[in-house]
């Protein structure tokens, strides 16, 4: 009987712990909940690789449209269609949407609220910039579990629930009394738990989305004013994606992995963009150079170089296509001639005498460290100038102006702090940067009114090189920088000099990008597809 007594008290235990021991449904690698702390790298991942500046993410292809980049694909052509689109909007949903919305779940449900307001805040800036690209998307059932057949909610009701979740995102974030508070640290890699900078962020961003709604009904003046009067993104500040300079794991900018990493560029500089920078364009900054060139670009030939076929473009060492090319590639099929993004957009090369451009540049030109810029301070300010240039409020233009061109050279400066190799000249404060600005501040006095306006806004477009969704947007809305038209402009400078007008030019500008092919095909509450040249987004009219 002595016997029997530990064999029941095993056979007891077994039976109490059975339903664990045998609950092999349950995997250890998926659970069902997650720790909060554990999602945001996840989310600033995913925004910058579906949103940056990868070959075919949003920030491409908006680059393209913005007359920064040219391409060789049918979207250079404005002749983008759903199944260009399909990844990177199966990639949303099921990635940082997702994910995002589990942030606010379980932060809400556990009482981390400083968690809750975090992700409101990038749910709000992505699905921002969703609407913005495509107008009507699935909002309110985007998130709802084991719902394949979410409704598209029309774009102007959106941006006020944005609005709305922005408020609620700093009501949270002001909540800092509750018990067993969990405070970021190290998983927030942009602001490292300083809770001032989010609410920062969150009023930036309802300033952003005010302003790009100035002319509907979703602005609110008393708001702006508001939010003017109160703390947005100073110097510093910016709310950016940062990366590093690791391979393994790979946490380099997307961008300069694709161009440097890659067997071929894809990412063409504008001829368009780099004139107007260079001071050769007619119709605005004649004869002013724009010191930021060698950050922005990297040449791949040395003085002296040449090419054994002239190339589609070339202007000195800067060789590229025109926009809707069908011209020939360059001496080379590679990649050996081509200007590429340079430490700027991606964290490439600066461009300098001492580089060895004796072979195709590569992952040893550069570090990839560059950050992916969401909202910065220079971008606050160009959005104070603007208000001021519509009349929205009153401020003094020129000052705004000059202190925004001047945080955008702080910009180049930033990123050549993380992402340099070191010996980069200092733009913030350098003669260079005095005689650029004076040069541009001396036609801002002798323009009117709209052309102070072209100024303001194409100054905006250069300092936004690389993160140029809302480029896209300002251009649509404001219809400012003047942008390349291939159906009426001629290029100037083809191989033999004279004029060069690409063939198959004449589709319209693209007002809105066409919703996933997947989507329409398997949702059954989805419209029918979009007419890509005239469906505006509502802040277009």
């Amino acid at each position: 009987m002595k016997k029997l007594i530990p064999i029941i008290i095993i056979f007891v235990y077994f039976l109490s712990s059975c339903d664990n021991w045998l609950d092999i449904n349950t995997d250890p690698n998926n659970p069902s909940e997650v720790e909060v702390n554990k999602l945001l790298p996840g989310i600033n991942s995913d925004i910058g690789y579906y949103l940056g500046n990868r070959y075919m993410a949003l920030g491409y292809i908006t680059s393209v449209y913005t007359h920064q980049l040219t391409s060789r694909e049918s979207i250079d052509q404005y002749g983008i269609n759903g199944s260009d689109v399909d990844n990177t909007w199966a990639g949303l949903y099921v990635g940082p949407v997702k994910d995002i919305e589990t942030l606010i779940e379980e932060a809400t449900s556990t009482g981390n609220m400083l968690y809750a307001g975090i992700g409101k805040i990038y749910k709000a800036y992505l699905f921002s910039q969703m609407v913005d690209i495509w107008g009507d998307i699935p909002y309110s059932e985007a998130s709802i579990s084991g719902n394949y057949n979410p409704v598209f909610d029309d774009d102007v009701a959106i941006y006020p629930s944005l609005i709305n979740l922005l408020e609620e995102a700093i009501t949270n974030l002001n909540d800092q009394e509750a018990e067993n508070l969990l405070v970021p640290g190290n998983d927030d890699i942009i602001y490292n738990g300083d809770i001032d900078s989010w609410i920062k962020v969150a009023n930036s961003l309802l300033l952003k989305l005010y302003v790009q709604a100035a002319s509907t009904s979703v602005y609110n003046q008393a708001k702006v004013d508001a939010l003017l009067a109160g703390e947005l993104i100073g110097e510093g500040e910016d709310f950016s994606i940062p990366y590093g300079t690791s391979q393994a794991p790979d946490n380099r900018n997307p961008g300069f992995v694709d161009e440097y990493a890659g067997g071929q560029i894809s990412s063409y500089i504008s001829p368009w963009f780099y004139e107007i920078m260079l001071g050769e364009a007619d119709h605005i900054f004649s004869g002013i150079a724009d010191p930021r060139v060698p950050y922005y670009f990297c040449t791949q030939l040395n003085d002296g170089d040449d090419t054994e076929n002239p190339p589609e473009y070339q202007n000195g060492n800067f060789v590229s296509i025109y926009f809707g090319s069908n011209g020939v590639n360059s001496d080379h099929a590679g990649r050996n001639t081509f200007t590429m993004l340079g430490l700027y957009p991606v964290g490439g090369a600066y461009d300098s005498e001492s580089l060895d451009k004796s072979k195709p540049l590569g992952v040893s030109a550069g570090t990839g460290a560059a950050p992916y810029r969401l909202i910065t301070y220079a971008d606050v300010l160009y959005l104070q100038a603007e208000l001021v240039s519509t009349g929205k409020v009153t401020g003094d233009l020129r000052a705004l102006l000059e202190n925004a061109i001047r945080a955008s050279f702080a910009q180049v400066d930033a990123v050549v702090d993380v992402a340099g190799k070191g010996g980069e000249p200092i733009l913030s404060g350098s003669a260079a940067e005095t005689d650029y600005i004076n040069a541009v501040l001396s036609d801002f006095d002798a323009a009117t009114a709209e052309g102070k306006f072209e100024i303001l806004m194409t100054q905006k477009w250069i300092s936004k090189f690389g993160s140029s969704i809302d480029s896209y947007t300002d251009y649509r809305r404001t219809g400012y920088p003047v942008m390349w038209d291939p159906n009426t402009m001629v290029a100037d400078g083809g191989p033999d000099g004279s004029g060069v007008v690409p063939t198959e030019s004449t589709r319209p500008y693209v007002v809105s990008f066409p919703w996933s092919s997947d989507e329409l095909s398997m949702n059954d509450n989805a419209p029918k597809q979009k007419t890509i040249s005239t469906d505006k987004i509502f802040w277009d009219n």
